[in-house]
């Protein structure tokens, strides 16, 4: 499942590369690519992000966009990764349906604490649901996740959850008067649950990718941690790497 920023990153990607938009070149405003594209402003923004992170582009306030190479793999020095995802992690939510399955109080025993890298004892709410792609009956759910929040924050965000699309550490941050400063992700090889193969519409024990995504507040607060489970068919990862200058 490709996100809408990714899709529109992409195509600019391809568009830069076949000398659509030449190096020194400005690209087209905010506006007109989101009338182009027939996305949302936001979700322009996000593509440049991650056009500017691949060393594609570079942004100035008044001056535009300006593209700075026609090849993310071309620019000289050393290798360094790009993990600033925080933004894109919140654009996945907003451009994705979520389909509340279950709202609980739960306590992580040593099974639960060892996935999700906490202490035993402690209190969660846990809040289970899939993610969808919008207004498309056809396709199969993208992921099935449990979100745990810490009880502190618990009951406040159990009242809040009724429209609310984003993801559910922008709650945390109103909540708590903290940013989440760090996400940490952990993304390993297993098989779908039986326990959520038929709500995902796949075989139990088929291949699947387990991600642990832990969401820190500042200065160095585990606020909540979400565990999910994809279908290997309908998500896949990637990263970029980029010279240092």
């Amino acid at each position: 499942m490709e996100t809408r920023y990714a899709y529109v990153a992409r195509a600019l990607a391809e568009a830069i590369a076949d000398g659509r938009h030449p190096v020194g070149s400005l690209l087209p405003n905010e506006l007109d690519l989101a009338e182009h594209f027939a996305v949302s402003r936001s979700t322009v923004r996000a593509a440049m992000r991650e056009l500017q992170a691949s060393g594609l582009v570079s942004r100035r306030k008044s001056a535009g966009t300006r593209v700075e190479a026609s090849d993310a793999a071309g620019r000289a020095g050393g290798f360094s990764q790009n993990l600033d995802t925080i933004e894109a992690v919140q654009q996945f939510g907003v451009e994705t349906e979520r389909r509340i399955q279950e709202v609980a109080d739960v306590v992580s025993d040593d099974d639960l604490a060892g996935r999700m890298g906490c202490r035993p004892g402690r209190r969660w709410l846990r809040i289970s649901f899939m993610r969808l792609v919008p207004n498309d009956t056809t396709a199969k759910p993208i992921c099935w996740t449990d979100v745990y929040i810490d009880a502190a924050f618990g009951q406040e965000v159990r009242a809040r959850l009724d429209g609310h699309t984003g993801i559910y550490g922008t709650l945390v941050e109103t909540i708590s008067g903290r940013r989440i400063g760090e996400i940490r992700q952990d993304i390993t090889a297993t098989g779908v649950p039986d326990a959520v193969a038929v709500a995902l519409k796949a075989g139990a024990g088929s291949p699947a990718l387990a991600i642990r995504r832990q969401y820190i507040l500042s200065p160095n607060s585990m606020a909540e941690v979400s565990l999910s489970i994809h279908p290997a068919d309908r998500y896949s990862y990637s990263t970029r790497l980029r010279r240092r200058t």
